[in-house]
């Protein structure tokens, strides 16, 4: 087995693995990005066509993190050549004081947002039903998933990391000075600083080289439907209730609709895929009371992973030469470009 030296392995190419990958390869550092799979599969957190983008968040460092991840977004935009994320405009409603914690984070990172009673957005969305004031917020939006990670992963490339698919990382060891990474096509790479963005594999990667809160993969599902009325334009939308509905529309595929954090605990690498019936009664019987502007039978749905800490929060440090980039909780997408520039920062600190 011949070794190759390179500046950074980067474990993961999801969305954050290989957003960290971008920054590095621009930066000048070379990484290889190790991805276990094939491109664009669909065993992780990251496929899909679309995710909602809001600065409409409970805790001000998430709204903080929203107003920073946007000129990034633009950034990548200007970098591709592809529009990534688009603005559509978002609202929440539902639970006044969960509504009410998520104006008052928004105040205090100077976001417009503006409230509309029931009757008023019943008027401008006609397709939805609330229940109480409304939470408008303007710049909320849609982020293209598949294209955001064909993006990043074409433009580390081309910036000159090395992308390596079906290469599924088989040990991770420190020898003297350097982190060897060995993979299941018996290749061997060493280097100064690993970067783990593995998402749900996450806890079978980092072993004892690093400390990692208690994490839970789960199978959550997601369902889109029709418009009835396919001229008429929807927000990206947050139901504040148990438990939380989000949806946005997807462009060529319906309205998305999906509740958070309900899926079962799995193994990644030993799940089913399949839908839960029970699961897929619930949303439906939610659009049909709430969303009348959509058809309740959907007319697709898929599976896909959240890796979750105990509060929810991200879990993005660096031990020695370890830098975790996991979990996001199942609300990092928006945060892409963002996250990826924190683990190269992680990745090149010195000490």
């Amino acid at each position: 087995m011949v070794a190759t030296r390179v500046d950074v392995v980067v474990i993961g190419g999801g969305a954050m693995g290989a957003a960290t990958a971008w920054w590095l390869a621009r930066a000048g550092r070379a990484p290889v990005l190790l991805e276990q799979f094939a491109p664009g599969h669909t065993r992780g957190s990251s496929h899909g066509a679309s995710r909602i983008f809001r600065f409409a968040y409970p805790l001000p460092r998430y709204v903080r993190m929203a107003v920073l991840a946007l000129p990034l977004w633009r950034e990548l935009e200007a970098d591709s050549g592809t529009t990534l994320l688009e603005t559509t405009g978002g609202i929440d409603h539902g639970d006044d004081l969960s509504v009410q914690a998520t104006a008052e984070a928004m105040d205090g990172q100077g976001v417009q947002y503006e409230f509309l009673t029931a009757d008023a957005a019943t008027e401008r969305w006609p397709g939805m039903r609330f229940d109480g004031d409304v939470l408008f917020q303007p710049d909320a939006g849609r982020c293209h998933a598949d294209n955001t990670v064909r993006a990043l992963l074409d433009g580390a490339a081309r910036h000159g990391a090395q992308v390596r698919y079906g290469q599924a990382v088989t040990s991770i060891a420190m020898q003297h000075d350097d982190v060897v990474v060995r993979t299941s096509e018996d290749d061997e790479y060493r280097a100064s600083v690993v970067v783990l963005a593995a998402g749900a594999w996450m806890s079978k990667l980092v072993g004892k080289m690093a400390p990692l809160p208690k994490l839970k993969v789960t199978q959550e599902q997601i369902f889109h439907f029709p418009p009835v009325d396919r001229r008429s334009a929807w927000p990206s939308f947050i139901h504040h209730r148990e438990p939380f509905i989000y949806g946005l529309e997807t462009p060529d595929e319906g309205v998305k609709v999906a509740e958070h954090h309900t899926g079962a605990v799995v193994d990644p690498d030993a799940r089913s895929f399949a839908i839960d019936p029970v699961g897929e009664a619930r949303v439906r019987e939610y659009v049909s009371t709430w969303l009348p502007g959509l058809d309740p039978a959907p007319t697709s749905s898929t599976t896909c992973l959240y890796t979750t800490t105990p509060t929810e929060d991200f879990h993005i440090t660096r031990e020695g030469p370890i830098v975790v980039v996991s979990a996001c909780s199942g609300h990092g997408f928006k945060f892409t470009p963002l996250v990826g520039r924190m683990a190269a920062e992680l990745a090149t600190a010195k000490g």
